[in-house]
């Protein structure tokens, strides 16, 4: 069902398959699924991106966690889900020691950029394109 949702409302580069989960074996805690009525509506995981420590410098971090893929079902959003997922998963970052959460997130996506305005993120960097 993960998949399911990921794929109808998460993916904006590439199809989702199981082996893009397998990496949430590495960082346990940073997997979070929301139900109701046994159906999942929602769900959100990260990890540590293992980055180099002069790039560690120049961010002025230590630990960077990376959020992956979260999503809501449409018709579970604005019912504070989404804001649960993510408030669970930045605790566990920094129940781990990170002291920088990054996310890539669409710019089509307005509601998801909504809840990490909301949560403090900043942006960090324009990733653009051109049609030729």
């Amino acid at each position: 069902m993960v998949l399911q949702l990921a794929n109808a409302y998460a993916a904006f580069e590439s199809t989702v398959s199981e082996a893009d989960l397998v990496i949430a074996r590495f960082f346990p805690n940073g997997f979070w699924v929301a139900e109701e009525n046994d159906e999942v509506v929602g769900f959100a995981y990260g990890y540590f991106k293992d980055i180099p420590n002069e790039v560690l410098a120049r961010w002025g971090a230590s630990k960077v966690g990376y959020i992956a893929l979260m999503a809501v079902h449409p018709g579970y959003r604005n019912k504070g889900i989404g804001t649960a997922l993510l408030s669970r998963l930045l605790e566990e970052f920094r129940e781990a020691g990170a002291d920088l959460i990054m996310v890539h997130c669409p710019a089509e996506a307005k509601e998801a950029r909504n809840l990490y305005d909301k949560f403090g993120f900043e942006i960090r960097s324009y990733d653009m394109k051109k049609r030729l």
